[in-house]
């Protein structure tokens, strides 16, 4: 498996967000949990 190391800019508020509803303290964290999840997600299939 390659790995590929992305960026992006997000406000504060989002960031706070995502950990909340995460509930994991470390942004990385957080948004790896996040891309998972919305990968797997069927409604993200959906338009």
């Amino acid at each position: 498996m390659k790995y590929v190391h992305v960026q992006s800019v997000l406000s504060k508020e989002d960031v706070i967000a995502l950990k909340v509803k995460s509930r994991e303290s470390s942004v990385k964290e957080a948004l790896t949990k996040a891309v998972y999840h919305y990968l797997k997600c069927e409604l993200a299939d959906e338009k």
